[in-house]
């Protein structure tokens, strides 16, 4: 091979791993080593390792810290079922159907499903966001709001699908109606009748209901909850 054939063949080793890492940002969530190694972000590890002996978790802290990180790593995990070597939380060695909810349906799609995606299913973005583009099927769009979807497919570990569907809390508990749930995503504080849907909608599934959110609106009912069962728990 001459220089000019391995110059032209490195330039193609280095562009297949820059698009590997655009449409695989998963892999380079919460590394071993590095700036972002995960020994730095001790909440978020707790957040994970909780799933294993708790139904029903809330990560709350204050705005920028990556609460809407953690709860979309994990959602992926669970969807795709490719589960990295570190994780110690909730497994689900099967598809999933789950839910992901913000507060409008704006929010949903310019947090969650941007955060998952990061852009539309007919732009080179479509899977640069958590969820593997590799593993994507096409989105059914929602009704009624410009660019935001309803479904979304992922292929799992197993050889299914996966199932996840975007709602948002103006529309009420309803959105819940009809289904069962393996994993439920509330980000930003949740309306506390619609969380208790979301509850009843994973217990015949044994299901999982997360929630990463800034208190902004103060010690509300679901808020007290969360800290008295804290409290609770302590060591005295």
């Amino acid at each position: 091979m001459d220089d000019r054939a391995r110059k032209l063949e490195l330039l193609r080793l280095l562009e297949e791993k820059a698009r590997r890492r655009k449409y695989n940002l998963i892999d380079s969530l919460f590394p071993e080593d590095g700036p972002f190694r995960r020994e730095l972000y001790a909440k978020h590890m707790e957040f994970f390792r909780a799933g294993k002996l708790h139904r029903e978790r809330l990560f709350m802290a204050g705005n920028r810290v990556g609460k809407t990180i953690a709860g979309g790593g994990e959602m992926t995990y669970h969807l795709t079922g490719n589960y990295p070597e570190w994780w110690d939380g909730h497994r689900i060695a099967r598809p999933v159907t789950a839910l992901a909810a913000g507060d409008t349906s704006q929010t949903t799609r310019d947090i969650i499903q941007s955060k998952l995606l990061g852009g539309l299913w007919d732009t080179e973005e479509f899977g640069t966001g958590l969820i593997p583009r590799a593993l994507l099927g096409k989105p059914t769009p929602a009704r009624g709001v410009a660019n935001l979807y309803e479904e979304i497919r992922v292929k799992h570990a197993s050889g299914g699908w996966s199932r996840l569907m975007l709602r948002s809390y103006d529309q009420g508990r309803r959105i819940f109606q009809g289904t069962e749930q393996d994993v439920v995503w509330l980000d930003e504080e949740v309306p506390k009748d619609v969380y208790d849907e979301a509850l009843i909608r994973t217990m015949t599934t044994r299901g999982i209901v997360m929630m990463t959110f800034t208190p902004l609106s103060g010690l509300t009912e679901l808020v007290v909850s969360f800290l008295e069962a804290k409290h609770q728990q302590e060591p005295v």
